[in-house]
C-alpha cells in the first residue's frame, strides 16, 4: 500500500493555514489583530510629571529619557511685583547657565515670564537632570526670597529665616516642577515655537494668546 506524500504534520499545517480564510493576507490580518488586542492591555508610557498632573496623586518616579529632550515648567503664585521673575531675569539666567555647565545639561530654549519659567533641555544622565532641577528651582527661590522675604515677622527675623530650605522653596513654587518627555522632530519644534511665543509675550512684543487647557489624565 502506497503512503500519501503528505505526512500527518503537513496536513495539520494545511488545516491551520486554511482555517484563517484560505489566503496569506487574511492570516496576516488575523495575527495583526490579535497582537493589537494584546497591546491594548499594556499601560501607556507616561511622559508627564508634576504641575497640575500631580495634584491629588501619589508621588512617583519622574519619567525621563536621556536620548530625548524635556520641556520643563516652574510656576510661582508669589512672583508678583518685586518678586516677578522678569525683574530677576539676569539672576535666573546666571543660575541656569551655571547649573547647565555643572551638570552637563544642554538648554535649547529658556523663557522667563512674569510668574513662570519654561525650559527645553536635554541631560545625558538621570542624576544630572535631577540635580539640575533641584539647583535651579532651589537657588532661584532662595535668592528672590533673600532679597524680598515673605510677609510676617520683624524685618530682622525675616532676614535670618532659612529661605533656602525645602519648606520655603515650596512656598515660592506653587506646584511640583512640571516635565514632559518630547520626541525629536515635530514635537520638539512645536515646543520651541511655544517657548519663543512666551518670550515675545513676556516682552510685550506680541499680544498674549489664551492657551487651551488640557485636562489632567485620569
Amino acid at each position: 500500500m502506497k503512503c500519501h506524500p503528505h505526512t500527518t504534520e503537513s496536513r495539520t499545517h494545511e488545516v491551520s493555514y486554511y482555517s484563517f480564510g484560505g489566503t496569506a493576507r487574511s492570516a496576516r490580518n488575523c495575527i495583526l489583530s490579535s497582537c493589537m488586542k494584546q497591546l491594548s492591555f499594556l499601560k501607556p508610557v507616561k511622559k508627564e510629571h508634576g504641575g497640575a498632573h500631580s495634584l491629588g496623586r501619589r508621588r512617583g518616579r519622574r519619567p525621563m529619557d536621556t536620548r530625548k529632550p524635556l520641556h520643563i515648567t516652574l510656576r510661582s503664585e508669589l512672583a508678583l511685583g518685586s518678586r516677578s521673575l522678569l525683574r530677576h531675569r539676569p539672576l535666573i539666567l546666571r543660575i541656569v547657565a551655571k547649573a547647565s555647565r555643572r551638570f552637563h545639561v544642554r538648554v535649547y530654549r529658556a523663557a522667563i515670564c512674569g510668574n513662570h519659567l519654561h525650559f527645553l533641555v536635554r541631560g545625558y544622565h538621570r542624576r544630572d537632570l535631577q540635580n539640575f532641577f533641584r539647583v535651579v528651582a532651589g537657588h532661584i527661590a532662595q535668592e528672590i526670597l533673600r532679597q524680598f522675604p515673605l510677609a510676617g515677622g520683624a524685618p530682622d527675623e525675616r532676614r535670618k529665616s532659612p529661605v533656602g530650605c525645602k519648606k520655603n522653596r515650596r512656598k515660592f513654587w506653587a506646584l511640583l516642577l512640571y516635565s514632559r518627555v518630547l520626541t525629536w522632530g515635530r514635537e520638539f519644534k512645536t515646543v520651541v515655537r511655544y517657548i519663543e511665543q512666551n518670550i515675545l509675550e513676556a516682552l510685550y512684543l506680541i499680544a498674549y494668546q489664551p492657551r487651551k487647557i488640557r485636562p489632567a489624565p485620569t
